[in-house]
């Protein structure tokens, strides 16, 4: 999943952690969440994040970069070594936007492989959160990109949320499988994890 969203960084971490408190209960691998460490050891001893946790470490890291746009993994969710990571980027690709990845482990990936029902929640309930300017999706690193940039200029996914405002709109609503209105927008899905880039290639 990833977004792009105005916003500063302090209160774009504090949506990122109303997000993480929405999203627990629907996995056993998202319910608990702890800081990235530097090894398998200190990460399995380290206590649960909080929101003060969460909100220095982006006002750190924000304090310390030469550059505008900065980046960090603050946290993991699930088994170590094959759980979910979180990663947040700040004013890249544009000055003032912000975006959230989450970096989908085993667990995480078969249930949504499985279950279109979960899969659809997970959406609904990222699209709620980040609200403003989204654009979110469920890709499989399986499937590779192109070596050029999307006409819709985004990295392709199986189900992918697009504000009602965006330029891409109406051709998603022209190739989806189905559409969920939510929000500011809506998400649209294609096609299956499978088959969802022979769809996007038409676009």
């Amino acid at each position: 999943m990833r977004r792009r969203a105005l916003g500063d960084p302090v209160s774009e971490g504090r949506r990122v952690w109303e997000w993480i408190q929405r999203v627990r209960p629907l996995h056993p691998s998202l319910d608990l969440w702890r800081p990235t460490a530097d090894s398998p050891q200190e990460a399995e001893q380290a206590p649960p994040i909080t929101q003060d946790y969460l909100l220095h470490l982006i006002h750190g890291v924000q304090a310390i970069s030469d550059d505008p746009d900065f980046g960090l993994a603050p946290a993991f969710s699930g088994r170590i070594g094959q759980g979910n990571k979180l990663e947040l980027s700040f004013n890249t690709p544009t000055p003032g936007s912000a975006g959230v990845s989450l970096m989908i482990g085993e667990a995480l990936g078969a249930a949504l492989d499985t279950s279109e029902a979960f899969a659809d929640t997970l959406m609904y309930t990222t699209a709620t959160i980040f609200t403003p300017n989204t654009i979110g999706a469920l890709t499989r690193k399986d499937h590779p990109l192109n070596p050029t940039p999307e006409p819709y200029n985004y990295i392709p996914g199986w189900k992918m949320f697009f504000a009602s405002d965006s330029p891409h709109y109406q051709r998603a609503t022209q190739l989806a499988t189905n559409i969920a209105p939510v929000g500011n927008g809506a998400i649209f899905t294609f096609g299956t994890p499978n088959t969802y880039p022979t769809i996007l290639e038409q676009w």
